[in-house]
Parts: structure tokens; C-alpha cells; sequence
């Protein structure tokens, strides 16, 4: 096997962002970039992709750091099939993310087709199965699109500690935001804050689920070397390489250095009149701004909680200790890129700031009413807010 000393070194010298990012996150760069192939032809170590999988490379997904693109008939890229259960579950059979790529000779778990249908004027998917390959899904298990978020801004997220968040818990008037409480890869018991229900504590433990699940490569944390194929895909199981680690944790960090080292967007103007009309409106309640442990406020507009937003958004999964219905607080310091690549929310249904807004019920109600009353000039300033403009 190749000196992981000497990947990092190739690595590093394969882009030009040595001298501005470090060592560590230009070779984390090049990762991020590379499309991953199967083995035995993987470059550096024993295995690689598949047999099941999503996606080839971490850009494919979250191209240039930004958000997953909304597909218009299909399903676009950085987007996955979830799967999952009420009671936090993932299907018996096909676990709780479908792939749907599959290595030569091999079945994907099903071919989808995905259309998008208005409802009341909003957008939303709807998601058709031509055939699932390896059984029937079970009738308790719902599906549900997820797009991967934007990556800009993490490290000062990361910055903010528990404590500050902590004490924006508890029940506010009509808010009752709440921590999502994890067990880490230590077992102890930790603050989510990553992904869109706040179930990971760590980075490290998020880019380990994606190597799973998005490329069936496995790490220390998931060292199956088939992927997230259960008992029941026999075929699949079968084709996986015999090695247990695919990834080492050396690698894995040096994306995770990559990652933190995208920046956070410019910050928006605050001394406008569409952040007065932000803060009216009640969106600041939830979208704020938080204090990093060296005394700076992160922009990030989040608090990085769970929020009921209602029925409109309750897919039916729920994911660790959050509820289908509950959601952590997305950051909207890259609103404009999330447009730019199709969508706003989750699953990429929302067209437009105005649909976003539509789609909060539940503890967000009161605010959604706020910013529906507000005239077109005042809606117009608050929106320009959010864009950056």
C-alpha cells in the first residue's frame, strides 16, 4: 500500500491551493475533487466505489462547495433518494438512503423517475419507482428527496460553542427550539449541529456517512466494505472486496480540513432596511446570529436547533432524536447559490424566497404570516437582504 505520507504529497501537488489553503487542505482539495472508482484500480489504497452508489466524487454533489442541484425531471445532482420511518428507522431491506448506481453487472436498488407537482401553487416532488431490484419496499417506509447542503461557512459554525446555543433552547413565546442530542463516535453524548435534522456532532463522523452511503466506501466508523447493502441484498454483498477500511481516518481529515477552509459568504448589511424588516418579521428569532467562542458573531443566520415547521414539511422520517416534522434551523448565508442551483429548503421544492417562506408552519407560523402581510416594496428589501444584493 502507498505511504499515506507520500498520497498527501501527490495530493497537494496536483493543486494549485497550496499556498493559500495549507497542506492539508489542498490535499483534502484534491479528494474532494476525485472521482472515485472501484476496485482493484482504486490509485492509493484497497478498495473503492460501489458496488452500490450514489455519486462518484464530493463535487459532483456539492460543486464548488455550494448546494446540490435541483433536477428538473430526474434526480440532479448532490440530490438522494432518503428513506426512513417514523420511528427514526430506515427500510429493512434498502436501509435509509437509496443508491441508485450500481458497478457493472450489478443491479441499483431501484430506478426512479421524479416529477415535480404544484400544490396550492407551491412545487413539490413526487417520486415514481420504475422497479426496485432487490424486494418490495416496506409499507411503513416513506421516500423523500435530499439535496446536499451548501459546505460554505462550516468552520465558523464549528466555532460557535454549545453553551451558546444551548441557551437559545427551550420555549420562547410560540418557539420551542431544542438541541439534538447525539451519541459521538466515543460514545458520549454530544451536540448535532451538521445536516439538515443536526444529527451529526462531528464533521469527521458526516463525511464518514457520506463515504457510505453516497460511495459505498467504507471507513473506520462504517467498515463494511459493502456499502450500506444490508443482509437482504445478497447480490451486493457478495461483489464487495474484502477489505475492511477503504478510506483511513488520514484521508478523511484531510477533507474535513478542505471543507473548513471554504469561507463564509460576504457578510450581508445589516444596517439595511431589509434587515430591520428580517428582524421584524420574527425570521431573526431562528436565523440568528450567533457568538463564537472568540467573541465574533458568525452571520450564518441560524440557531442551529430543532423547529417544528408543521405539517408541510413533516415527510414522515424521522432522523435520531429528531422528529419527521422537526428540522435544525438552515443557515441563509448562501440563499443565492441554493437558487442558482434550482432551489431552497431540504429537497430543493422551493422556487423562490416567498415558496420557502410558504412551506414553515408550525413554530414558524407567526413569522410566515409577519412576512405574507408585508407590502411588495418591503418584501422586495427583505429578499435583496437574504441574496446579498
Amino acid at each position: 500500500m502507498v505511504s499515506h505520507l507520500l498520497i498527501l504529497f501527490c495530493l497537494a501537488a496536483a493543486t494549485p491551493a497550496l499556498a493559500a489553503d495549507g497542506l492539508d487542505a489542498a490535499a483534502g482539495r484534491a479528494l474532494f475533487h476525485r472521482a472515485w472508482i472501484s476496485a482493484p484500480s482504486s490509485q492509493f489504497f484497497d478498495g473503492g466505489l460501489g458496488p452500490l452508489y450514489d455519486a462518484r466524487s464530493c463535487n459532483s454533489c456539492h460543486a464548488g462547495g455550494g448546494a446540490g442541484r435541483v433536477g428538473v425531471d430526474a434526480i440532479g445532482a448532490g440530490m438522494i433518494v432518503r428513506l426512513g420511518q417514523r420511528d427514526g428507522s430506515g427500510d429493512p431491506v434498502y436501509g435509509p438512503q437509496l443508491q441508485t448506481h450500481a458497478l457493472p453487472g450489478l443491479e441499483p436498488e431501484a430506478d426512479v423517475n421524479l416529477h415535480w407537482q404544484d400544490r396550492d401553487d407551491l412545487r413539490v416532488a413526487k417520486i415514481d419507482f420504475a422497479q426496485f431490484h432487490y424486494g418490495v419496499l416496506d409499507t411503513r417506509t416513506r421516500a423523500a428527496l435530499r439535496r446536499a447542503p451548501s459546505l460554505f461557512g462550516l468552520a465558523q459554525l464549528a466555532s460557535v460553542p454549545d453553551a451558546e446555543i444551548l441557551s437559545r433552547a427551550g420555549d420562547h413565546d410560540d418557539l420551542h427550539g431544542r438541541p439534538s442530542w447525539v451519541v459521538d463516535a466515543h460514545g458520549h453524548r454530544a451536540l448535532g449541529r451538521w445536516g439538515w435534522k443536526a444529527g451529526e456532532a462531528d464533521l469527521a463522523v458526516q463525511i464518514d456517512l457520506a463515504f457510505q452511503r453516497d460511495f459505498g466506501i467504507s471507513t473506520t466508523a462504517h467498515p463494511a466494505a459493502a456499502g450500506e447493502c444490508t443482509r437482504a441484498e445478497t447480490q451486493c454483498v457478495r461483489a464487495a472486496p474484502g477489505v475492511r477500511v477503504e478510506l483511513p481516518d488520514s484521508l478523511r481529515d484531510l477533507i474535513v480540513a478542505y471543507v473548513l477552509s471554504l469561507p463564509a459568504p460576504p457578510p450581508r448589511d445589516e444596517t439595511s432596511a431589509g434587515f430591520a424588516l428580517f428582524r421584524r418579521s420574527g425570521c431573526l428569532e431562528c436565523h440568528a446570529v450567533l457568538t463564537a467562542a472568540d467573541g465574533t458573531f458568525v452571520h450564518a443566520y441560524s440557531d442551529l436547533l430543532l423547529h417544528d415547521l408543521g405539517p408541510g414539511l413533516d415527510d414522515g422520517i424521522a432522523e435520531g432524536g429528531a422528529k419527521a416534522a422537526e428540522w435544525r434551523t438552515a443557515p441563509l448565508w448562501d440563499v443565492a447559490g441554493g437558487l442558482a442551483a434550482g432551489g431552497l429548503l431540504h429537497d430543493g421544492r422551493a422556487r423562490s424566497i416567498a415558496e420557502a417562506v410558504s412551506w414553515h408552519g408550525g413554530e414558524a407560523s407567526r413569522a410566515r404570516a409577519v412576512f405574507n402581510a408585508l407590502s411588495s416594496n418591503d418584501r422586495n428589501m427583505l429578499e435583496h437582504f437574504l441574496l446579498g444584493h
